[in-house]
């Protein structure tokens, strides 16, 4: 593995000086655990980045580079390293790639993509990017039909899937217009698409800064999976209400703060000094142990509406994995301890989970009053 992340990173710094419209130290978030970002996202030159502590961010910079961030961090993304504790790596752990290592990958062939774009997805809305001097691809969705409406022209056009089509042509007679806004308009709905016309030209990474700078943050988060896939193993961010090294009074309510950087099954549990252990998520209200990458989990809310509050110190693990762990959960309909065997269980299922298992742990100290 770590030879082909070393070898999907020189693939990278290869391609990415031919980058047009990105300034050179512009980077775009490959993958986080840090609330607030998402794959995709641009962080222009002098941006600065906070990162609170126990969360990570890896990022691909316009000239080739990748970084990943570890907090506390607060500051801009320096190319040569930070200070005053901030902590400045490659995504393979190591210190900064040096100049002869970037010259040396410049023989490997980056992928080209062909003149194409990820489909624009009419569900999402938003700000969303066709190519200049190709056909766009519309995204199939939920819906039956949908209608394109431009108001700048009064045009309309009615889209619909023919029987097994993943996509489908954008309409000729709504033609799309750099900066323009077309409505999408379904059963589900109405939703503002601002179309964004960009060149396709050139490789997936140089193409993927180009639509992150453009706005079109989702299709650019698309052309990076692969990337992500390769540089930024799954990973979890577990904190508090109060950070990562909480104290409560007796009686307070705890509020816990959850994200993986990719789509994972969860499972977070509660463990007091007399050893006995309670499931936080999933319980029955928790609709299923999946939770969605780079989105927030908080605990209590939807997905765990019962209250928690702190009593005594207590311990707060949360385990994320690539394989759906659910039948060996206790089925739980409430903050109940469990039964000797049910912890053993999940002990056991938690131990031999195949794939990559990450954990986050955080203690809750209960100050006497």
């Amino acid at each position: 593995m770590r030879h082909a992340a070393r070898a999907a990173l020189f693939a990278l710094a290869a391609c990415m000086p031919a980058m047009h419209g990105a300034a050179a130290a512009d980077a775009v978030v490959i993958a986080a655990t840090a609330p607030g970002y998402a794959p995709g996202q641009l962080i222009p030159d002098g941006t600065g980045v906070r990162l609170p502590d126990g969360a990570s961010a890896h990022f691909l910079f316009a000239n080739g580079r990748t970084l990943t961030v570890k907090g506390p961090y607060d500051g801009p993304l320096e190319r040569q390293g930070g200070s005053g504790g901030n902590r400045l790596t490659d995504l393979l752990g190591r210190p900064l790639l040096a100049q002869d290592e970037l010259a040396a990958s410049r023989a490997v062939t980056p992928a080209r993509t062909g003149g194409a774009l990820p489909a624009v997805d009419p569900a999402l809305g938003g700000t969303q990017c066709v190519p200049a001097g190709a056909p766009a691809m519309l995204r199939r969705t939920a819906d039956p039909d949908l209608t394109l409406a431009d108001p700048a022209t009064g045009r309309r056009a009615r889209v619909a899937w023919a029987p097994g089509e993943a996509e489908h042509p954008w309409p000729d007679s709504v033609a799309p217009v750099d900066g323009r806004t077309v409505e999408v308009i379904s059963a589900g709905g109405r939703r503002s698409l601002v179309l964004r016309v960009v060149d396709p030209a050139g490789d997936t990474t140089a193409l993927a800064v180009r639509l992150a700078a453009a706005g079109c943050t989702p299709q650019a988060a698309a052309l990076l999976t692969p990337v992500r896939d390769a540089l930024a193993p799954l990973d979890l961010y577990l904190s508090t209400d109060r950070g990562s090294y909480p104290s409560y009074q007796a009686g307070e309510p705890v509020r816990l703060l959850v994200q993986t950087n990719r789509d994972a099954h969860l499972a977070c549990t509660l463990r007091d000094g007399r050893g006995t252990t309670v499931l936080l998520f999933p319980t029955g209200d928790s609709r299923g142990s999946q939770v969605s990458g780079h989105a927030p989990l908080l605990l209590p809310g939807d997905r765990m509406p019962m209250p928690l509050r702190a009593s005594t110190d207590q311990e707060v693990r949360c385990y994320a994995t690539e394989r759906d762990l659910s039948d060996a959960l206790p089925r739980t309909s409430g903050l109940v301890p469990l039964t000797a065997a049910e912890a053993e269980r999940l002990e056991r299922a938690l131990a031999g989970a195949a794939g990559r298992l990450v954990m986050g742990q955080v203690i809750l100290r209960v100050e006497a009053r």
